[in-house]
């Protein structure tokens, strides 16, 4: 019987068996869980609202508007507009910019290049712009915000020091930009870069416009020049023609 009983597997017994102390477990009337455990079951407990048949049509109504989002009255996002608004009427060159990822470590460098050019780097989200520009002619700036997004604040003579400064960082993208009250895409905006100064941009206009005063009067004085040169030369020939006479009557 034993060598029989050998043949077969045995099931494995534990070494350890654990007991609950004190008895059974009370399930009528459970202990209160630990404070974070009886948080994490709050948070993670879900919510069903009753079916939408079981409901009237306008208690449904009533129902919806119950659980709709509210607006709420930030003192400080109103701060936040009012200092962008006064960005936009201070500036006189505003460019938008798309920011891929990127570390603050590799940011930061952008941002004091920028700031020591006389060029401000500043983030807002698209509720606080749409605050700021609303009702403003600075409205149609509010299709290219979808979240946060980054804005160079600064003059249009730093616009070729501005690219130069974001050639470094690709994650930085140039989308558009508005330059004296006038929205230019990407493309205008590295042309009007590319425009020298506004000293050069006068001297050369100051050239161009003596040089037409200067062509008139040479045209003007032309044809009494043209007059004077040829009394000039009608006289030395009659100069000439009288010298000979006399030489001739001398000889003779």
């Amino acid at each position: 019987m034993t060598s029989v009983g050998k043949a077969f597997l045995r099931a494995p017994q534990t070494l350890l068996i654990s007991k609950r102390f004190r008895g059974k477990v009370n399930i009528q009337k459970p202990r209160k869980p630990h404070f974070e455990k009886q948080l994490f079951l709050d948070i993670s407990k879900p919510f069903y609202k009753p079916p939408s048949y079981t409901i009237r049509e306008i208690d449904l109504c009533n129902y919806n508007k119950k659980f709709a989002k509210k607006e709420i009255d930030n003192p400080f996002e109103r701060i936040l507009a009012r200092e962008c608004l006064e960005w936009f009427n201070t500036s006189k060159m505003v460019v938008f910019l798309h920011l891929n990822s990127i570390s603050m470590e590799d940011k930061t460098p952008v941002f004091a290049a920028l700031k020591k050019n006389d060029m401000h780097l500043r983030t807002y989200g698209k509720k606080i712009v749409s605050m700021a520009t609303t009702g403003t002619r600075y409205e149609a700036v509010n299709h290219l915000f979808t979240s946060h997004q980054n804005i160079i604040f600064g003059q249009p003579d730093r616009a070729n020091k501005m690219f130069k400064i974001l050639k470094k960082t690709p994650q930085l993208v140039v989308m558009a930009g508005i330059i004296e009250d006038r929205l230019l895409s990407k493309n205008e905006l590295v042309e009007f870069s590319k425009l020298p100064n506004i000293d050069v941009a006068r001297s050369q206009l100051c050239s161009v416009l003596q040089s037409a005063g200067s062509c008139l009067v040479n045209q003007l004085n032309q044809n009494q020049q043209i007059l004077v040169s040829h009394l000039d030369k009608h006289v030395e020939i009659q100069q000439s023609q009288n010298c000979e006479k006399d030489e001739t009557k001398s000889e003779s």
